[in-house]
């Protein structure tokens, strides 16, 4: 079976972060069923060279006339069914010439001929996230008959700039859910709005983590403190500054070290030092996988307060190393951390954080590390998410 991965957005050596989820799933899926062959779809989603941002008009005309455009190539990914097809295409913002949408469709549309040519026929293409992946795909899927499926993890859903003044979705993404054989949603929550929105043929599939790689060792950890590790983008989403605040208050001797990178990281360590709690706060900065595996495996606990989620794969992570999380009711979270594996408290407020800090340090004995990573087992390992992936995909194209 040849499957056409489209992700909107994926990693790049300028920004190596977005979009891993759509490249590990599309690993899994390769390592799990060798009869698959997977071809990914790039063409600088994330690549510095190819952004023109209106705010940067200098820095655009240096990009177009001085810096050599990158070439096309192809790039095999861990094992020989896996692989990324790159044709460059510029990206813009919508408002100017229609985001240079037309030369990016062609991009995708070469990436296809020349993963065609070889495995042959595409038998499906999976769109991830309704715009730009599956509008794309609603285009690509008229001029080769070929069918899609769209995986949705926007967040907040809708986002502002795909909705009118009368809340109406955009035509973009109407058109693409409309004729797409299923849409899936990787949480409850996102399946619900979807419905809410009008969007038919749903159904759910979160994320994945690997089960091999993230997996609960004998802890290192030599720190006295309770440490508390939290991991995101340093962006207002992830509720940095609603966990600084509710640490402040933590009366017990702890530590948070706090790994990623983001535009508020200057604001948020200022907070840190006004709270009197920069020398119990560690930032940790971009981290590979090793790095987020060492500071899971020597954590306590895991805590992120975001104001919103599509799902959360960072708590599934923590599920993996049987550590307890403290999560928020935003929209994913609350759906997987029950009694046995944290603490879900209501997004922005300070105290009810700090309670559960307070009772995470006093009570963290009391949770199970191998139930909870049981739970992580039967609901988000690559065994089995693949399984249930590689389910659709066989009753869309049988």
């Amino acid at each position: 079976m040849n499957v056409f991965f489209i992700p909107s957005w994926y990693p790049s050596k300028t920004d190596p972060l977005p979009g891993i989820f759509f490249k590990e799933q599309a690993m899994a899926l390769t390592k799990h069923f060798s009869q698959l062959n997977i071809g990914i779809s790039t063409w600088g989603q994330n690549d510095e060279r190819l952004l023109l941002w209106l705010r940067q008009p200098a820095k655009n005309i240096t990009k177009l006339l001085l810096h050599k455009k990158p070439s096309g190539n192809t790039t095999t990914v861990n094992q020989p069914n896996l692989i990324e097809y790159f044709t460059p295409a510029y990206t813009w913002t919508s408002k100017i010439l229609n985001g240079n949408f037309p030369n990016i469709i062609r991009a995708n549309s070469t990436n296809l001929k020349q993963f065609e040519s070889n495995f042959g026929k595409v038998d499906l293409i999976h769109a991830h996230v309704g715009f730009s992946a599956g509008y794309i795909a609603w285009r690509l899927s008229q001029a080769h008959e070929i069918p899609y499926i769209i995986t949705e993890q926007m967040s907040p859903f809708p986002h502002k700039m795909f909705v009118n003044k009368k809340n109406q979705l955009d035509p973009r993404l109407r058109i693409a859910y409309e004729n797409s054989r299923k849409n899936i949603a990787i949480s409850d929550n996102l399946e619900k709005k979807m419905k809410q929105f009008g969007i038919d043929h749903l159904m759910k599939i979160p994320n994945l983590v690997d089960e091999d790689f993230f997996t609960p060792t004998e802890m290192k950890k030599t720190r006295g403190a309770f440490t508390f590790f939290s991991l995101g983008r340093i962006v207002p989403q992830k509720g940095i500054d609603i966990l600084l605040k509710a640490f402040s208050k933590v009366s017990s001797n702890a530590e948070l070290r706090i790994g990623g990178e983001g535009a508020y990281l200057a604001e948020y360590r200022s907070l840190a030092k006004k709270l009197n709690i920069d020398d119990k706060v560690s930032w940790l900065g971009r981290l590979d996988k090793h790095g987020v595996l060492e500071e899971f495996q020597n954590c306590d606990a895991f805590v992120l307060p975001s104001r919103h989620e599509s799902m959360g794969v960072v708590f599934a992570e923590a599920m993996a190393f049987g550590k307890p999380s403290i999560g928020t009711e935003c929209g994913g979270p609350e759906e997987f951390i029950d009694e046995y594996c944290g603490y879900i408290v209501k997004p922005e407020d300070v105290s009810q954080l700090t309670d559960a800090m307070q009772s995470m340090i006093k009570n963290h004995q009391l949770f199970n590390s191998e139930k909870i990573r049981t739970q992580f087992e039967e609901r988000f390992s690559s065994k089995v998410v693949c399984n249930e992936i590689m389910d659709l995909y066989r009753r869309i194209t049988g």
